[in-house]
């Protein structure tokens, strides 16, 4: 009975020891570049041991947003946290992937599960270790800023003071940071990496149905016509013959409820991209897939 008692207790310990092992943590915040500007910044890693592994968006919401892939060191003897970027899911920015300047966030006391906020300094290289440029970064813990923003939600809601329509737009902006995906806007093009040779476009309704329709086109063809989004997943396989890849989405319609806005997820077999038109009648956002060297 005591070898048994023994036995369950020392599976308890080494349970406890395998989930302090991985942290999962999610922070949003922003880079103050040494000239002053300041980029919106959000992080989310795993702490696996001593190895850190997750993504970064830069000036996500922005005419630049950047999803990044990271990887990084955690000291558990020092609580110290350092972390690269190094590859690009996805960007809106015109720069070319060999001309992105990546974030090196050097060394800074992090508690897993404990820290609410943290900053520290960084680097920027380009992918071939060349030095572009650095500043400071601030962190807060993602479930402090989503409190904030569902008060703030809450006190505008309850204003007779403040318009039916900007109440709208603030339940619209607690709603996308809980959905946390890329929101395709009109006449803008989102750079999708990829060294695979087709990706998958999985097509739904994330939220209410309300009758939202949409077209496709593939480097000018259409490869989906008038779409009427629901709940039920729609799959479209599109195959990269070239190196690059022009998606067309076109909104035919808004429906019942304000703007087109239709789930897209790119899944090209290592990554998926959850993205969100915010589209009216007839305007159309592009999604370029790059094919990366293999």
């Amino acid at each position: 009975m005591i070898k048994g008692s023994v036995r369950i207790l020392f599976i308890l310990i080494l349970g406890l020891q395998l989930t302090s092992a991985q942290e999962s943590s999610e922070y949003i915040g922003a880079i103050k570049l040494n000239d002053s500007a300041i980029i919106t910044y959000k992080v989310k890693f795993n702490i696996n041991y001593d190895q850190v592994e997750g993504y970064s968006i830069t000036d996500f919401g922005g005419d630049h947003e950047t999803k990044s892939k990271l990887k990084g060191i955690y000291n558990p003897s020092t609580r110290e946290i350092s972390f690269n970027e190094y590859d690009i899911v996805y960007t809106k920015s015109d720069v070319i992937h060999d001309d992105f300047c990546f974030v090196h966030f050097e060394p800074t006391y992090f508690k897993p599960g404990k820290t609410k906020y943290f900053k520290g300094d960084f680097k920027g290289e380009f992918s071939d270790g060349e030095e572009c440029i650095s500043g400071e970064l601030f962190l807060n813990a993602a479930e402090n800023v989503e409190k904030r923003m569902e008060k703030m939600s809450k006190k505008i809601n309850k204003s007779d003071q403040v318009a039916d329509s900007i109440k709208q737009k603030a339940k619209d902006l607690k709603l996308l940071e809980k959905l946390n995906m890329n929101i395709l806007k009109k006449s803008q093009v989102t750079s999708v990496f990829s060294k695979n040779k087709t990706v998958s476009l999985l097509i739904y309704d994330g939220g209410q149905e309300d009758g939202d329709m949409i077209s496709i086109k593939l480097n000018g063809d259409f490869i989906l016509r008038r779409h009427t989004i629901s709940k039920e997943v729609k799959t479209v396989e599109v195959p990269l013959t070239s190196k690059k890849t022009i998606i067309e989405v076109i909104a035919d319609g808004v429906g019942t409820m304000s703007t087109n806005t239709a789930v897209i997820e790119i899944h090209d077999g290592v990554n998926k991209i959850r993205a969100m038109t915010n589209l009216e009648k007839n305007q159309s956002t592009q999604i370029h897939v790059l094919q990366k060297r293999q």
